[in-house]
């Protein structure tokens, strides 16, 4: 019988570098499968819940006598959200305050890691575990902020947080000159995404533009930050709904 080189792989030892390759490459392939499923996930969450969001208008307008997709954003951030929302919502628990599962500060973070809000937002949880926090900047401009999972998650800025505005042609800030606003023919009602630095829907940009770096709080993790806005990322729901919700390339 010969006897056992050093340099010789026993059986074991082969056995177990084909399981460790193994582990490495199934590893390989469903990480960024696994991340991909979760995105896709988020975005349907996106849309179902904006479903959601007209059938709310839909009942208001049958109970008020209003027209559709016409939004008072005058209002006080409460009073709109209580006026518009919370009696027609699907809704497990309301935050007014910092309690737990709520938008407490600082609630999520935008595509380049930089943490959002300081304060925490009135917000409530649907029945389907998804967070909705309603806020007011300084310019007038109301947006629901959208966790699709609650706490769980990245809580990033187009992963799994996304943003809806709304928009009024006879009530909205002035924030530039009145025809910037009627060349755009701008739709009324819910938007998808955030706002640019007048107050336009980020919906109403096309594809090449919102994925421009140059594009204030666009879906680019190089894109240029707004000082007023939501954070770099609040533009890919938008680009989501113009790209048909498909989660290409460029998408970050």
């Amino acid at each position: 019988m010969k006897n056992k080189r050093n340099g010789d792989i026993t059986l074991s030892q082969t056995v177990l570098i084909v399981g460790i390759v193994g582990l490495i490459l199934f590893a390989l392939i469903m990480v960024p499968f696994y991340k991909s499923s979760k995105q896709k996930i988020a975005v349907v969450k996106y849309q179902k819940t904006y479903a959601q969001l007209q059938q709310a208008n839909r009942l208001y307008s049958l109970v008020s006598g209003e027209s559709m997709n016409k939004y008072n954003t005058n209002l006080p951030i409460n009073e709109f959200a209580e006026t518009y929302f919370t009696p027609y919502l699907q809704i497990s628990e309301y935050c007014k305050g910092k309690q737990d599962n709520c938008w407490n500060s600082p609630q999520y973070k935008d595509l380049k890691n930089t943490k959002k809000f300081d304060v925490s937002l009135y917000s409530i949880i649907l029945e389907d575990n998804g967070t909705i926090g309603f806020h007011k900047n300084r310019q007038g401009l109301i947006t629901m902020i959208f966790d699709t999972n609650g706490k769980a998650g990245e809580n990033k800025l187009g992963k799994d947080v996304f943003v809806y505005s709304f928009y009024d042609n006879e009530n909205h800030p002035k924030l530039c000159d009145e025809k910037v606003y009627q060349e755009k023919s701008i739709p009324n009602g819910i938007h998808f995404g955030g706002y640019d630095k007048c107050g336009i829907p980020q919906d109403t940009y096309e594809y090449n533009e919102l994925i421009s770096k140059n594009f204030f709080d666009g879906c680019n993790k190089k894109a240029s930050t707004d000082a007023l806005g939501l954070g770099v990322g609040a533009g890919c729901g938008a680009l989501l709904r113009k790209n048909n919700w498909a989660i290409d390339r460029n998408y970050p």
